[in-house]
């Protein structure tokens, strides 16, 4: 053997050199410090992530909810308004109407004709036994 080949390294041996690792274990250290490094990280993305839960699920949610009735209740009221619109609507076309007015007048004020002649009929109490 010659004095050249005592420093041959493996394959092996010879691409860890090159990339700097000297064993698995010091892989495994330099992974677990990584670990660690991204530690604080991760606890500060958790408690965001459950700050966020907290504000959806206890603070936003029952707004939704209450927002959510007082909708319906302003459709409800909005429906009712816009009904009471279209029958006074109604009204208002009939009291155009000469015909209407006329028939009105004589069943709410007893008004009459000229040459009628109104007849009314006494009330009838209720006899008591």
């Amino acid at each position: 053997m010659s004095k050249g080949r005592t420093n041959v390294y493996s394959m092996t041996q010879d691409q860890e050199t090159k990339l700097g690792a000297a064993s698995p274990a010091a892989a495994r250290n330099t992974a677990a410090k990584r670990r660690m490094k991204l530690k604080p990280r991760r606890i500060l993305l958790l408690g965001m992530m459950a700050w966020a839960v907290y504000v959806f699920f206890f603070v936003q949610s029952p707004d939704l909810k209450r927002l959510d009735q007082q909708q319906t209740a302003l459709n409800h009221d909005m429906s009712q308004a816009q009904q009471t619109n279209a029958d006074l609507q109604k009204r208002v076309e009939l009291l155009q109407d000469p015909d209407y007015i006329a028939q009105l007048a004589r069943s709410k004020f007893m008004m009459v004709k000229d040459g009628e002649t109104l007849f009314v009929e006494p009330k009838q109490e209720a006899t008591k036994p």
